[in-house]
């Protein structure tokens, strides 16, 4: 007992230790980076993959599945060198239409947005709690959500901007 208490109280075990260490949060870093990555680029190629299907019909997506050279690809809806990442967990921007439960929007960049809108979610207009047959084409809307496997985002928050 008294050799490894020598041992752990040496100048060079403490820096190993330290190093060891280091080098184990920086993986961890670098490992939530990929993580969230990863989580960003699948919710962009379903947004692409499901582009059809959301806005122009039900009929199956005309791009390839799993990548490809397709209609998709062409636009710079699918794949490509990142520039065209969306954000999975929140939306800014006007209305575009609504229907029963589902929202359009458009944000900056002029991007098009399916939103679902379940019983679960919470719309604020101000301090007031509002329903989705409140909501005008021109507001505009920030929501919060978590992205679907069908490309569009599963709202959780809406909030309601004056114009």
């Amino acid at each position: 007992m008294k050799e490894i208490i020598e041992i752990v109280s040496t100048k060079t075990f403490k820096s190993t230790f330290f190093l060891v260490a280091l080098l184990a949060l920086i993986l961890l870093a670098f490992s939530a980076g990929i993580g969230v990555g990863l989580h960003k680029a699948r919710y962009s190629y379903r947004w692409g993959e499901n582009y059809e299907r959301n806005f122009i019909s039900q009929r199956p997506p005309m791009m390839p599945p799993h990548g490809g050279e397709g209609p998709g690809d062409m636009m710079g809806f699918g794949g490509g060198d990142g520039r065209q990442m969306r954000n999975a967990n929140g939306l800014a921007g006007m209305v575009v239409s609504v229907t029963d439960n589902l929202i359009v929007i458009k944000d900056k960049d002029n991007n098009e947005n399916m939103v679902n809108v379940t019983e679960k979610t919470i719309i604020k207009a101000g301090k007031n709690d509002i329903k989705i047959g409140d909501l005008r084409v021109d507001e505009k809307l920030v929501i919060i959500g978590k992205p679907g496997d069908d490309g569009k985002v599963n709202a959780d928050l809406i909030r309601v901007f004056e114009k």
